[in-house]
Order: C-alpha cells, then structure tokens, then sequence
C-alpha cells in the first residue's frame, strides 16, 4: 500500500511538472516553473497576510490611542428643529431602511468650557432642545469618535485580506497570460515544422 501510494505522489508530482526528459521542452520547463511560483504564493500567502495583519493593528492602536487622547465626547443641543423627512425618507422608513441624518444648528460645551456653535447630523424632524452625544477636538471642533477595538481589528483585517487573496490571485492571473504566451508560441512553431515535415510525407505516400 505504501508502494502504490508513493507511486500515486510520484505520478502526480510528474503531471505537475509536465514530466520529464529528453522530450520535455523549454517551453514545459517554464511552465512548470510558473506552477512552482503559483503554489508558493498559495503558500505565502496566509502567514503574509498574518504579518500584515499584525503590522496594520498596531499601527492602527497608535491611532487610535492618538485620537482617543485628542477627542472627548460632549452632548450637543439642538437650537432650532431639524428639517422633516422628505418623501423618500418616509419611503425608506416605511420599507425598514435607515433614514438619511440632516443637518441641524446645535450648541456645545468646548474641552476649555466656552460654548461652541455649529451644525450636527441628526435624524429629520429631530425637535429643538434634544441633546445628542458628539465628539469634539481639543479645539472644540466636531470630529469623527476614535477608533475602537472593533473598527481597529476590521480596519487590520481588510488589509491582511489584500496580500490574503490578492498574492495568489495575481501571481495566477500573471501565469495564465504566460502560459497563453507559451501555447500561442508553441501552436506557431507546430505550425511551423508541420509546413516544413508534411510535403516529405505526401512524397512518401505517392
């Protein structure tokens, strides 16, 4: 059993190599090359994108710790009433879809204690007088909230995804056109000493 089963590797391994000996090509040798090439990228890629992986997050909690060192939260108050849901609004309420934010006049407390004035995204018809929870800079300016552990480790992963799926996907699309290449130059040169053998052998069959 163990015979036939080293002879079943050995036969595929050939098939992958596109064989071997005398009448192996140039042409054969290269491709089986580029089979190499596309299964060690197969192969790096996992621990690649790991790497990646790792690398992104980090550089991501540094981020993150910047921003959360720069940014406080603060409760905003709306001075006027936000603008009513339009038709579509309604439509897409009524269908279970997320309504669009406006934009409304608000007022809050900036990280030095002085009042700021600007404009938040709230949902329509939101009324005056509501508080919503925004983050500002230490200028006091409204800003995006800092990153968390969650929007860190899906950040991380989307870049580990790249060389993940993107390695392989090029390296095989890059074989394929060689191997394109190569049939085409093969078909020619078939081409080419078919024309030359094929009026030996008419001769021969006259």
């Amino acid at each position: 059993m163990s015979a036939s089963r080293n002879t079943a590797v050995r036969r595929s391994l050939r098939r992958f190599v596109l064989g071997s000996g005398p009448l192996k090509r140039r042409s054969d040798r290269l491709e089986a090359v580029g089979r190499v090439v596309v299964l060690v990228s197969f192969v790096a890629a996992p621990p690649l994108a790991v790497a990646t992986m790792n690398v992104a997050t980090a550089d991501l909690q540094a981020v993150a710790a910047v921003q959360a060192a720069d940014r406080v939260s603060t409760h905003a108050v709306l001075l006027q009433n936000a603008p009513p849901p339009g038709p579509e609004d309604a439509s897409s309420a009524a269908n279970g879809y997320a309504v669009s934010p406006v934009r409304a006049r608000a007022q809050w407390t900036a990280p030095g204690g002085s009042l700021r004035n600007g404009t938040v995204m709230v949902a329509p018809g939101t009324p005056a007088g509501t508080e919503r929870t925004v983050w500002v800079d230490h200028n006091g300016a409204i800003t995006d909230p800092p990153l968390d552990r969650a929007a860190v480790t899906a950040s991380a992963a989307s870049v580990a995804a790249l060389p993940l799926v993107g390695l392989p996907l090029a390296v095989w699309t890059c074989h394929a056109c060689f191997c394109f290449v190569l049939n085409a130059r093969r078909e020619r040169r078939w081409a080419l000493d078919w024309a030359a053998v094929e009026p030996q052998w008419n001769s021969r069959f006259r």
